[in-house]
């Protein structure tokens, strides 16, 4: 007589995310399920076969559930495979070296940090800089202490995400990547949908919460001592969380509205419901974030037209300023080149979009 195998699905993890609504993953690939499958996943702890999950669910859901095809849904969906990943240089973080970054102390010194930089920032108002005050020295050395100042600040955001993904045990895993025409730097952290809803705040927003912290120790050391690297410290980590909030792209503020909603596509939801031709039901989260995707265009003409073109402005001014020599015009040099390569990615996009079959009416694009 042949037994059945016992089955052991004890490696997923299983993590309640509203009502009747569960994310089930390996810690690379997560699917989102009702209450009865998640109870099947934890009957099937290695100490029962199919068939008594089946029956133990029957009992305490009365519900009978074919065990064994869900089973076989799973491996389809490549949840029965466990990751196997290289091992980075973040895995070497340990939770215990970080989570003291996210205690009670730590968000009490922040707390005290905020109202000190607001203290002063009301009482002495000159303090706070302004585009056209950042550039100092010649135009050459603000030019590459803006760019090396600039990508050196956006690493240390991402080390945040870093630091809050693996004070919650998930894996991260820095790149570049894009977003519309921004060449951005990324982290990827797939695994947090293995823990809590509440917990997910605490990566999403932990890059932003390091621009904060920055720019209020700036402010505060700006009341006591002028310094032009830290009013350019200040600027740019403002304007990373101005940035955030264009929450047309997937910044860090898409991800944590997205989290408050229950949303696990919100953009993608929110695109087909765009595209339809026809009344088409979706929840009211999806279509209120639809209007931010149409509006999304002016908010990024808005950054664009508040910070990139002003602070080109002042180099470009400086430049002409300064007597006539190699460095201004290496400065020049350097900013066309950025914008060269900004129009250059913009074209591209516009172009291969405009190329682009459209899809007819009755068929929408997936």
């Amino acid at each position: 007589m042949k037994t059945e195998p016992l089955t052991d699905l004890s490696f997923l993890s299983v993590v309640a995310d509203g009502p009747d609504d569960y994310v089930i993953g390996n810690g690379e690939t997560f699917v989102n399920v009702p209450g009865v499958a998640a109870a099947v996943v934890e009957a099937l702890d290695g100490t029962r076969t199919t068939a008594e999950a089946r029956a133990l669910v029957l009992a305490e859901r009365g519900l009978d559930v074919d065990v064994a095809e869900f089973v076989t849904g799973l491996g389809a969906a490549g949840l029965l495979d466990r990751p196997r990943r290289p091992p980075n240089l973040w895995d070497r973080i340990r939770p215990g070296h970080v989570a003291w970054l996210f205690s009670r102390p730590a968000h009490a010194v922040l707390a005290a940090l905020t109202v000190c930089a607001l203290a002063v920032a009301v009482t002495r108002p000159g303090v706070l800089p302004s585009l056209s005050s950042l550039v100092w020295s010649d135009s050459l050395t603000f030019t590459v202490a803006f760019a090396a100042g600039s990508w050196l600040l956006v690493l240390v955001h991402e080390l945040g995400h870093i630091a809050a993904a693996r004070s919650l045990g998930v894996r991260a895993e820095l790149s570049l990547g894009t977003r519309l025409q921004f060449l951005v730097v990324q982290t990827r952290i797939t695994g947090i949908w293995g823990v809590p809803r509440r917990a997910r705040y605490r990566a999403h927003l932990a890059g932003m919460r390091v621009d904060w912290f920055l720019a209020c120790a700036g402010t505060c050391l700006l009341y006591v001592a002028d310094l032009p690297a830290v009013r350019l410290v200040v600027v740019i980590c403002l304007s990373q969380i101005a940035w955030q909030f264009l929450f047309f792209m997937r910044t860090d503020v898409y991800y944590a509205i997205a989290n408050a909603g229950g949303n696990k596509n919100l953009m993608a939801d929110a695109q087909a419901y765009l595209r339809a031709r026809r009344t088409r039901t979706a929840p009211r989260g999806v279509r209120v974030y639809a209007w931010f995707l149409v509006v999304g265009r002016v908010l990024g003409l808005a950054f664009f037209a508040l910070y990139t073109v002003p602070v080109t402005v002042a180099v470009c001014r400086r430049a002409v300023e300064e007597p006539p020599g190699w460095q201004p015009v290496a400065a020049l040099v350097v900013v066309g080149a950025g914008w060269a390569l900004y129009l250059a990615v913009l074209g591209h996009r516009l172009l291969t979009s405009a190329r682009r079959p459209k899809p007819h009416p009755a068929h929408p694009a997936p």
